[in-house]
């Protein structure tokens, strides 16, 4: 097996070793090799910064693998395979205008998918002799087949066996729109209560809100979804109005009203462009997993910054062959650090918004 292919296999995601830093500079240093040799905009970009990749020698040094600013791909097409090769194309599903079009030959498909798994199982969502029921605050696949969401939270159904399924996000053929009905969503909660199995609810925040507030004016009493159901958000705190929902107490709304540990509420963050699932502990924070790592740079000199001080996140993982996304630099800004209450050692990442001189549409915010 590659180096690659090890590290995707790894031992305890989120307890970080020696042992886990040097397999993952054996990937990265694979992995810069790779599109080193067969792509010319990340070979041009390494010459330019005096980057090689036999140099890539500590996991300090994995920040100084190139990074491509994210809105390259919403330009250009970036290969490192030929075009024949590619067997799957996911676009950015929030950006007004030109979209993100990452594209996975079957060796990329294969690992991310393969990783994803193993966060959510390394979470404890992993379930595979549970039935549970499902609603999607997420497009209908067979109508957004190619947006990252929802290929994403589809493919999150697979994490148990699959009683219902319910996406809420319809398609209106006559708008030739995507549209929530809540009435029709709120009626397939009424009826996954009273079926009794666990609930999954996954998805954009700002549906979840709509439907709890339908749920308060029809004045019915809580419901009880009980222990085993879960709340996977993804896409932000905001509302089509753009206010900011509260976390806190949006998280305390929701437990409140279905009957939902709050421990059972877990945000995840990602980019179609990067792959990784970063997912929630029960402390709500994000935790980077071990085929991953995540810098801060300042936004005026993109200087590299010491954990806890809040610059543009730059997001490095090897797993990616078709496209030189191996290290990125989002519009995204946060802060990184350690020391989660609730014991793993990986690192954390705290959002805390987009930078920009205009109004970033981000996927939850569009989807509103």
């Amino acid at each position: 097996m590659s180096a690659i292919e090890r590290l995707v296999e790894v031992d305890s995601l989120f307890d970080l070793t020696p042992e886990h830093d040097a397999l993952f500079v054996d990937a990265m240093r694979e992995a810069s090799a790779w599109h080193y040799a067969h792509s010319e905009v990340f070979r041009n970009l390494a010459v330019k910064r005096g980057f090689a990749p036999d140099g890539l020698q500590a996991v300090e040094e994995a920040a100084e693998v190139p990074a491509l600013f994210v809105n390259a791909f919403k330009q250009y097409e970036i290969l490192s395979v030929p075009r024949d090769e590619v067997v799957l194309t996911l676009t950015s599903s929030g950006t007004s205008g030109q979209k993100s079009q990452i594209m996975f030959d079957q060796p990329s498909l294969d690992r991310g998918l393969r990783m994803v798994d193993r966060v959510f199982e390394s979470m404890g969502l992993k379930r595979p002799e549970q039935v549970v029921n499902y609603i999607l605050f997420a497009y209908d696949p067979e109508e957004a087949k190619q947006v990252g969401t929802s290929y994403t939270d589809d493919n999150l159904t697979n994490l148990t066996q699959k009683g219902k399924v319910y996406h809420a996000l319809r398609w209106n053929p006559e708008k030739r729109d995507f549209e929530f009905r809540p009435a029709e969503c709120y009626a397939k909660l009424l009826e996954y209560a009273e079926e009794g199995l666990p609930v999954r609810l996954l998805g954009f925040p700002a549906f979840l809100h709509r439907l709890l507030q339908y749920h308060q004016e029809s004045g019915a009493k809580p419901l009880d979804l009980g222990p085993e159901s879960y709340v996977l958000t993804g896409g932000g705190w905001k509302t089509s109005e753009s206010s900011a929902i509260d976390k806190e107490r949006f998280i305390a709304e929701v437990s409140r009203t279905l009957g939902i540990p709050a421990g059972n509420l877990r945000d995840g963050y990602g980019l179609v462009e990067h792959g990784i699932a970063y997912i929630e502990c029960e402390h709500h924070r994000f935790h980077v997993p071990a085929f991953a790592r995540a810098y801060t740079r300042d936004v005026a000199t993109l200087d590299r910054l010491p954990e806890g001080e809040v610059g543009f996140l730059q997001l490095v993982t090897p797993y990616m062959r078709s496209m030189p996304t191996i290290s990125l630099l989002t519009s995204d800004l946060a802060k990184v650090g350690h020391d989660c209450p609730c014991g793993r050692k990986s690192g954390t990442i705290v959002l805390q918004g987009r930078a920009g001189t205009r109004k970033n549409k981000g996927c939850a915010i569009t989807a509103a």
